[in-house]
């Protein structure tokens, strides 16, 4: 059996990541719920911007920057694609 060694600025064993931030995996678990359109939008890209940030600040206790970035990205598309679709719909019904 060998000495695990623990890291003293995490806590954690050595080369083990952070675990990520509870921001990360809302924003990331709302980027894929994009059949609800800005229901999840929204919460993804401000829960993506916060993961985010918590991630650059807090490099060695708070980890999920990549899960962050991801649900934030898919908030965006998801957005998107509804702004797009609120768009062509009502240019739809009120055009001539």
């Amino acid at each position: 059996m060998h000495a695990m060694t623990i890291d003293p600025q995490t806590g954690l064993p050595r080369g083990e990541k952070s675990p990520a931030s509870t921001a990360a995996v809302i924003a990331f678990v709302c980027g894929i719920l994009m059949c609800l359109g800005p229901f999840t939008a929204l919460p993804a890209i401000v829960a993506g911007v916060l993961g985010r940030k918590a991630a650059r600040e807090f490099p060695q206790t708070v980890g999920g920057r990549g899960m962050a970035t991801a649900g934030l990205v898919l908030g965006i598309v998801n957005l998107s694609l509804f702004l797009l679709l609120l768009g062509l719909l009502i240019a739809r019904r009120f055009g001539s």
